[in-house]
């Protein structure tokens, strides 16, 4: 149910990030298989009061035929339709009543079924979870519904043009093996598909004998076993059937597929055979993998991104390691078909040189070290953590991850050079590449050990410092404010423009010295919310910008340094400029053909007519076009000037210890004077007010909106329950009932003085009548009639969860609490506010709800065929 764009980069993120399990790990984690078969591993985390538990299925893709395939996807979004003892609304609902999430994805040599609870409620999320698993019935209705949600989800796809790229690699690289086949399936086979051919797939597979239990979190040991026992320990094993072996046949010489596709950029894909993960070669191929995607310190990016046209704007590498084979896959965005040729063959050379030339044994501990923290980073995550490690568990035993850390310290420079000879001195390959079938001219593209502590230095820069002693990791969050408003006239974009650049360059670092000094300890920095995840935009606004950075405590004074060498001291150098200028492009070009991202700018310039939030919050091409060296300095000097920013750190750190480490490195800024932009509430609407853009898509999409107060409003927790259930309702009744669509809901968004509400739903063009009546139906019931206790329950319970699934990270602790500070709430706000919605009756709802929701003066944006 997850999308399957996240999926992916899910799945191939895990081998550049290696969340794996060291010796020192041993003694918080238990791993043991019940009298059934099924394995358990038990990692006891006590940071956050939630736990989570994820089932491994051995069954996906690779386990379907060409006359099944989409089976195993179709399947797992049925077990969530009833079972002989649970409805659909005992299951979903009733985890989102008790503060939980559940969702489940599928891949090719998995599915994956995942709760995650406050720890409190786990008994009753593994009991829905271990029930759907094994007593799920498939009632007929749901089982038609599902149908046409998971076609929904294969045309929602066929609108992605990165999923296509990929899909398009994996059926030419893997062919003649189960691989090749898309996870999704065919329309026509999930049209046809019949109840018991499912239920067969089902018995077949969902054997306790046939999954991994991994659970993370707020627990102890000995009693998460016992619960364990109970809700699994009970199902019998069962017979599995024989697997047909997969054999798959490594690239022999050098081969291009090529495919014409409607996309603003083109897309080149190889894969080159390495070592399996048995292999003792395995470890250094995976350095060299990590290598060559380190950023501005990889050879791959030094050769592909420089100069002032540069043959790349996007450059990645990764492992793809299954059972049967392991690949190097290398994937490289350009704006010009007609680089493809050099792109090819540059990669080529990069590769060939690797054995030529020992490494330097800092270029390995870097690796390293970037292993370890960010494994730190993740486990703090819980779910995260758990979905990032399935595919290697599932493919490559929990043994391999046990002692992954240790074989890595093995490799030596000179053993690097010896694999890389021996795999890439003469590399064969099977390269795609996707290019647009017109070529366009413009190349446009929290707990109770809690101590806080808030000051304003002289300058003006606000800092507060959140201290917990129970985490290693260190986290920053610097926020720009009043983003879009500080942006002058036709540079649209350029606050976008100032953060990417914030890492090419400062008066005494290079962009590559740069990567190097956070590769040294591990750290990673945020800077934009990444383009090519779907719905990966929850961070981004017109209010703000925000530098999110991490470390752990052992590298607490380098981190400081660096993050203020790249804040006080950017560069902005001239070449690095023309690059950032192309990669913009790319993602605005990019984001032209996305129904969802075209709908939600329509939306917002018809809402904030002539207002800063009614402007694309990354600009457009000929704002982007026009920005230039001194514009960025003149910017950046006031934008990330002391008083226009707020630093706030998650640390183990004493507060006032802390404090004196930032004042020491962002005291002395110079304070600029500027006169504070003044952000109006957009204008009430005594009518409706209509947009609408044509789009040759399979999918139409509806946004449908109006102003509602601000964060600080009495009414806001209300609006906020409201909002809630309203959502739940449109997902219930327009997805699982009438099976309208695979995305639905609605959301309010809280400034400081004002804020705005919106539903949204993506959905065929024959359906667009329907969607929009019941959207605005739904939006009537719910100013008519009353709620039921039980859904505003669900829906405070609900707010508590989700609140306390993104701050699980100290990061995005440091985020939020920034956030809330420069919206005039104060840093604690999430404690508070978790308070005042227990108090919100069903009377208040209602009454916001009639006073707020207007059914009949709206903004309605419409984007594709009508």
């Amino acid at each position: 149910m997850i999308k399957k764009s996240l999926l992916y980069f899910i799945l191939f993120s895990l081998f550049f990030s290696h969340v794996v399990r060291g010796q020192e790990l041993k003694s918080n984690t238990t791993v043991y298989s019940l009298p059934n078969g099924m394995q358990v591993i038990l990692v006891e985390k006590h940071a956050n009061p939630m736990i989570a538990c994820m089932v491994y299925v051995n069954a996906g893709a690779k386990y379907e035929t060409d006359l099944n395939n989409g089976v195993t996807h179709f399947l797992e979004h049925l077990l969530f339709d009833g079972t002989k003892t649970k409805t659909r609304m005992d299951i979903t609902e009733g985890i989102k009543s008790k503060g939980g999430y559940i969702n489940a994805f599928t891949g090719k040599e998995l599915t994956c079924y995942m709760i995650l609870m406050p720890k409190e409620f786990i008994e009753e999320g593994l009991d829905v979870q271990s029930d759907m698993l094994f007593n799920s019935i498939f009632p007929d209705t749901e089982l038609a519904k599902e149908r046409k949600i998971v076609i929904e989800e294969i045309k929602m796809n066929e609108d992605d043009v990165d999923h296509q790229v990929e899909r398009f690699f994996a059926a030419q690289v893997y062919r003649e093996t189960p691989y090749a086949r898309p996870v999704l399936g065919y329309e026509n086979i999930i049209s046809t598909i019949s109840k018991e051919e499912i239920i067969d797939y089902y018995h077949t597979y969902y054997k306790p004998n046939n999954m991994i239990c991994l659970v993370i979190g707020d627990f102890e040991t000995e009693a998460m076993k016992d619960l364990v026992d109970k809700y699994y320990g009970q199902i019998p094993a069962k017979p599995l059937p024989k697997q047909t072996e997969i054999y798959f046949t490594p690239p022999t010489g050098k081969e291009i597929k090529y495919k014409e596709m409607e996309a603003e950029n083109t897309y080149v894909r190889l894969a080159i055979n390495g070592p399996k993960h048995d292999d003792p070669d395995y470890y250094p191929f995976d350095v060299i993998a990590q290598i060559l995607y380190s950023g501005e310190t990889s050879p791959l990016v030094k050769v592909l991104t420089q100069g002032t046209d540069p043959l790349a704007t996007d450059v990645s590498a990764y492992l793809e390691t299954q059972k049967e084979f392991t690949t190097l896959n290398i994937g490289v965005v350009t704006n010009s078909p007609d680089k493809v040729a050099k792109i090819l063959e540059s990669t080529v050379d990069v590769l060939m040189n690797l054995g030529k030339n020992a490494l330097e044994k800092e270029q390995i501990d870097r690796v390293l070290v970037s292993t370890k923290t960010h494994r730190y980073y993740q486990e703090e995550k819980l779910l995260f953590y758990g979905m990032e490690i399935a595919p290697t568990v599932v493919t490559s035993g929990w043994n391999f991850l046990e002692t992954y850390i240790d074989e890595l310290e093995k490799v030596t420079p000179k053993r690097v050079q010896t694999v890389a000879s021996k795999y890439l001195s003469d590399p064969k390959y099977i390269a795609t590449v996707v290019k647009p079938k017109k070529e366009n001219p413009s190349g446009e593209k929290e707990s109770s050990s809690n101590i806080y502590k808030k000051e304003i230095f002289p300058n003006g820069l606000t800092v507060i410092v959140k201290s917990n002693p129970d985490s290693k990791v260190l986290g920053i969050n610097i926020l720009g404010k009043n983003r879009s408003a500080m942006e002058p006239e036709g540079r649209t974009g350029i606050a976008d423009f100032t953060n990417r650049m914030l890492l090419k360059g400062t008066v005494s670092r290079s962009a590559e010295q740069i990567a190097e000094d956070l590769a040294s300890i591990g750290a990673e920095i945020t800077l934009v919310d990444n383009p090519w995840i779907p719905y990966d935009d929850v961070y981004t606004t017109h209010s703000f910008t925000f530098i999110k950075f991490q470390t752990i405590d052992e590298y607490t004074d380098k981190g400081i340094e660096l993050l203020s060498d790249l804040v006080v001291n950017s560069n902005f150098p001239e070449e690095e400029i023309a690059k950032t200028k192309q990669e913009m492009m790319s993602i605005l070009g990019r984001g032209k053909g996305s129904t969802r991202q075209t709908c939600r700018n329509l939306f917002y310039a018809t809402l904030f007519i002539d207002h800063p939030y009614g402007k694309p919050i990354m600009g457009d091409g000929p704002s982007v076009g026009s920005i230039t060296r001194d514009g960025l300095i003149e910017f950046h000097k006031k934008f990330y000037s002391p008083d226009n920013m707020i630093i706030t750190v998650c640390t183990n750190m004493l507060p006032d210890q802390m404090m004196g480490k930032i004042k020491n490195a962002f005291g002395n800024m110079p304070r600029v004077a500027f006169p504070e932009p003044q952000i109006p509430a957009p204008n009430p609407l005594s009518s409706p007010l209509k947009a609408h853009q044509e789009m040759e898509k399979e999918q139409i999409y509806i946004y449908l909106g109006q102003p509602m107060p601000g964060i600080q409003s009495p009414d806001a927790p209300a609006l906020d329950l409201m909002n809630s259930i309203l959502s739940s309702r449109l997902g219930l009744n327009l997805r699982e009932v009438k099976g309208l669509a695979y995305s639905v809901g609605s959301s309010i968004r809280f400034d400081r003085d004002f804020g705005w509400f919106i539903a949204s739903i993506g959905t065929r063009p024959q359906n667009y009548q329907e969607a929009l009546d019941g959207i605005l139906g739904e939006m009537k019931k719910i100013r008519q009639e009353e709620v039921t206790p039980e859904e505003l329950e669900k829906a405070k319970n609900g707010i508590w969860g989700r609140m306390l699934f993104y701050r699980l990270s100290r990061i995005n602790q440091a985020y939020f609490m920034g956030v809330n500070e420069f919206k005039g709430a104060g840093y604690d706000y999430d404690d508070k506010y978790i308070e005042s919605l227990r108090k919100v009756t069903i009377d208040q709802v209602k009454q916001a709800a009639e006073k707020y929701l207007d059914t009949d003066n709206y903004v309605l944006a419409v984007v594709g065929k009508t």
